[in-house]
């Protein structure tokens, strides 16, 4: 099934500037919709609204306050987006929780596309703060994420693929599948042991790729004292590549959180375009 229906969890940060512009490159390409999401939560001033003894003048001034950000939001992405055809590019205004909200609408979209995380500097604005690999674990869609101020190519480049032949690493392989038969280049990468372990008689990794007329190579590196997440970033960047893929929590998120764990890792340190399933 070809791209057509891409979410872009949008809130000015850079990493969604970065995201918005790769999804406008995806839209472009498979000629999709795409859709942005400015998922707000509740400020704590407008929260105040409900305190009866409140007058209706403070009332109204805290809700033009709150809702002042959501406006110059939208003009910026419909302004980012001006190169999009007008039936093909959608607005969604959504307040609740953040996470909670981003999860509930990706589950309806082909690809998710989100800014790696990052903490805004203004305590006000805290509310619009997105978790992406836990975006990716709560929805059980794809999702791809962009660190902040990235201006690689999205497609005809060189991807790499982590590898270790669990569920999440092949749902995630399956989910970017139109990704990769668009690059000039897919690398299959395993740590500390090699991409056909434990494959099964008669098909692998690499001829599943090589029917998709994708040009694979194979690589096993090797496992050092560097946590696995160091190791595929640095990879990544000694080689040029322009997308990792990965599966999302093989173990627990609460596990991960707790103790660090690949995806949780690169979700913070990835300095390329990252897509993830769970």
């Amino acid at each position: 099934m070809s791209i057509k229906n891409i979410l872009v969890a949008y809130n000015g940060l850079p990493g969604s500037e970065s995201a918005l512009s790769g999804a406008v490159l995806m839209q472009q390409f498979f000629d999709a919709h795409v859709t942005g999401l400015f998922a707000h939560g509740n400020p704590f001033l407008s929260r105040q609204i409900s305190r009866a003894w409140m007058p209706r003048k403070v009332q109204d001034a805290i809700i033009e306050a709150a809702d002042s950000p959501t406006a110059e939001i939208q003009q910026k992405f419909h302004e980012a987006c001006k190169d999009v055809p007008q039936d093909k590019l959608h607005w969604i205004d959504s307040g609740g929780s953040v996470q909670r909200t981003v999860a509930r609408y990706a589950r309806l979209f082909d690809l998710t596309v989100l800014g790696m995380h990052e903490a805004n500097v203004d305590a006000n604005m805290s509310h619009i703060e997105i978790h992406p690999d836990r975006v990716a674990f709560d929805s059980g869609r794809p999702v791809m994420t962009f660190p902040a101020n990235y201006e690689g190519k999205v497609f005809n480049g060189r991807a790499v693929v982590a590898w270790d032949g669990g569920r999440a690493a092949a749902r995630a392989l399956a989910d970017a599948m139109q990704i990769l038969e668009n690059e000039a280049e897919v690398e299959i990468v395993s740590v500390g042991r090699s991409p056909l372990a434990d494959s099964m008689p008669g098909i692998d990794v690499g001829m599943v790729l090589d029917r998709h007329d994708v040009n694979v190579t194979l690589t096993e590196l090797p496992r050092t004292r560097q946590p696995i997440a160091d190791t595929l970033v640095d990879h990544c960047e000694k080689t040029g590549a322009s997308l990792l893929v990965m599966g999302a929590y093989e173990h627990s998120p609460l596990r991960e959180g707790l103790i660090g764990g690949v995806t949780h890792d690169i979700a913070l340190r990835a300095k390329l375009p990252v897509l993830m399933s769970h």
